[in-house]
């Protein structure tokens, strides 16, 4: 892997996010228009990511194959996640809003932008379309678990069934339609990869307008955020890669699967909390601190995956 890459990577990141607080600190973008970002990521951006992610799909047997592999490594993956995530959550004392971002931090990483980068400076071109399956399960499980999670109240044990139909869900079956169906979509094809394009900057300049408030005595004090530092940078992978090591898989699906499961926390959490009105502060914080770290953990566990696989 060419370290560059992955440095590079994140410092266009930073760089994203340090505008987006000169901005809000310029009073160049309010709350007000904050909160228009993330509604515009939610329902018109992401959705046509996720298409486009899905349209990026070529097919072969040996992929065909190979991607039944990684969607079940993945399904699994966050289902084991998630319990993670919910058996932490019940312990932690603080708000109930704090534990929903805290399972959100924990559970969606940066599996994208970071992601697939990071995927294609390591392996050849066809190994994309790995990331682009896990991209997937990761979208259903967010407009899924992670729209519950902001849907239901503490009291209530019922999951809303109302809200799997959104924007996300949608997409997906969209997605799918035209990948089987094979339309010829023209112009619209273009418009749909413009305006997934847009999900990234736009959400680094969200996090950044998030971070205006943050004293930074207060982040080294809490330590709820050293539990989704811990989690999600170190006992989540290291456990990935000893148990997905022992399956007997093709060794680019298991190195694959444990490298996105080492991604820092995705910006979907502060564009979540930002919504649905939840703790996007602390969401904020657990995305800056995270990326950071992960310049040094990603290699970590690149190195490790060389080592054991």
């Amino acid at each position: 892997m060419e370290f560059s890459i992955l440095v590079n990577q994140i410092l266009v990141l930073f760089i994203m996010i340090i505008v987006g607080y000169i901005i809000r600190k310029k009073n160049i973008i309010n709350e007000e228009v904050n909160k228009g970002f993330s509604r515009l990521l939610i329902e018109i951006t992401l959705p046509a990511l996720i298409i486009k992610s899905i349209l990026g799909i070529t097919l072969s047997k040996e992929i065909i194959k190979n991607l039944g592999l990684m969607t079940v490594i993945s399904f699994f993956s966050y289902l084991i996640i998630i319990v993670i995530s919910n058996l932490m959550a019940k312990k932690l004392k603080c708000s109930q809003d704090k534990k929903n971002v805290f399972k959100l931090l924990i559970i969606f990483g940066n599996v994208g932008y970071m992601g697939i980068p990071v995927i294609s400076s390591i392996f050849p071109a066809k190994a994309i379309v790995y990331t682009i399956i896990h991209n997937i399960l990761f979208n259903i499980f967010l407009w899924t678990y992670g729209i519950q999670v902001f849907s239901l109240k503490e009291e209530e044990s019922k999951i809303q069934w109302r809200k799997l139909i959104n924007h996300g869900t949608v997409a997906l079956f969209i997605g799918f339609i035209l990948l089987i169906t094979k339309v010829n979509l023209g112009p619209v094809k273009g418009a749909i990869i413009t305006l997934g394009q847009m999900t990234f900057p736009l959400s680094m300049l969200i996090i950044g307008g998030s971070l205006t408030n943050i004293k930074v005595i207060n982040i080294l004090k809490d330590k709820i955020l050293y539990y989704v530092i811990f989690l999600k940078l170190i006992i989540i992978p290291i456990t990935a890669l000893f148990l997905i090591r022992l399956l007997p898989l093709p060794e680019m699906v298991k190195s694959i699967s444990i490298i996105m499961l080492a991604m820092p926390s995705g910006a979907i959490s502060v564009i979540f909390a930002e919504k649905f009105d939840s703790d996007y502060k602390f969401a904020s914080e657990g995305i800056f601190f995270t990326t950071l770290l992960s310049l040094f953990t990603i290699p970590l566990f690149i190195w490790l995956i060389n080592i054991f696989l």
